[in-house]
């Protein structure tokens, strides 16, 4: 006969079922806009009864960090990681390891290279943003000559390359013949403003500054404004963070395309979800950009101030 005694028969409840576990790698935790994915991600996982884990590169770059920690999350039985990588082509290595091994890896706001390699895309449509700062700032130059000095983020990152092909695409086809310089910023404030200082120094007469996010612009800004400049030099960017708008609404900055972290880290965590239960999930979202500047009105690509400061983050 058998006997069930409660002091060592403890019955298996679906309740005490382990929770599903998804991690959340982005780029860097100095940049407001990663920040501001992380607790939406966060408090996403919350309403979700999920465990995440969130962790970040040291800097704009860093790609040796993420693959360390891309090869840890795999060690430790992960089996869905969503990732902004701060390299592109330079992290897919790692990505493939932990595919190999039975995870899934979805892309967030920056694409792998191949940008097929992730199980989902989930972004702002960086080329599309940034051919709206180049159509923008065309009609905003007018007929002067417009004397172009890009500030860069990290060489290698899609984001990168696509915000800035699209501002180029977006000005003209002629519009590579009008920059006169061109420096790496890392998407850092510091490094922004040291670069526009050094870029005024060489070439005064610059007009034009398009930025790779709102930190760059805002050291920009900085930096034309030691030099009385506000005003006479139009100042590109895009991110949507509140520093970024009220820097349009006071005038420093002239356009900004809002881009919503928010909307990535909720869905990020929602598609992990999904797909950890074997249930399909679109290969590329859109999570949406829109124009912002002074004038600018309510459409298909642009908002307004109000709407901007309103839902900025």
């Amino acid at each position: 006969m058998l006997i069930a005694s409660s002091g060592w028969f403890v019955p298996h409840p679906a309740a005490a079922q382990e929770k599903t576990t998804v991690a959340l790698i982005v780029k860097t935790l100095s940049n407001p806009f990663f920040i501001a994915m992380g607790a939406a991600a966060k408090d996403e996982a919350a309403k979700k009864n999920v465990t995440l884990i969130y962790e970040a590169g040291k800097y704009d770059g860093d790609n040796v960090t993420q693959m360390r920690m891309m090869d840890d999350l795999v060690t430790r039985g992960v089996k869905t990681i969503a990732l902004v990588p701060n390299l592109s082509a330079g992290i897919a290595p790692a990505v493939k390891l932990a595919q190999m091994g039975g995870v899934k890896v979805l892309a967030i706001d920056t694409a792998l290279d191949p940008v097929d390699l992730s199980d989902s895309f989930i972004a702002t449509n960086n080329l599309k943003a940034g051919t709206l700062n180049g159509q923008w700032a065309k009609r905003a130059m007018g007929s002067i000559t417009p004397k172009i000095a890009l500030l860069e983020g990290t060489p290698g990152s899609s984001v990168n390359t696509d915000r800035k092909n699209g501002f180029l695409q977006g000005f003209g086809p002629d519009a590579q013949r009008y920059v006169v310089a061109d420096e790496i910023t890392n998407g850092d404030q510091g490094k922004g403003q040291t670069a526009m200082e050094n870029i005024l120094s060489a070439h005064p007469d610059v007009n034009l500054v398009w930025t790779i996010n709102e930190p760059a612009a805002l050291g920009a800004a900085t930096a034309i404004k030691a030099r009385g400049l506000t005003g006479k030099i139009k100042v590109v960017s895009m991110d949507g963070g509140c520093r970024g708008v009220k820097g349009v609404q006071d005038g420093s900055i002239d356009s900004d395309v809002m881009q919503f972290p928010k909307k990535m880290g909720q869905t990020a965590v929602d598609f992990a979800v999904d797909i950890a239960a074997g249930k399909p999930i679109p290969i590329t979202v859109d999570t949406g950009e829109l124009l912002i500047t002074k004038t600018s009105t309510a459409s298909d690509s642009t908002q307004t101030l109000a709407f901007g400061l309103a839902n900025c983050w």
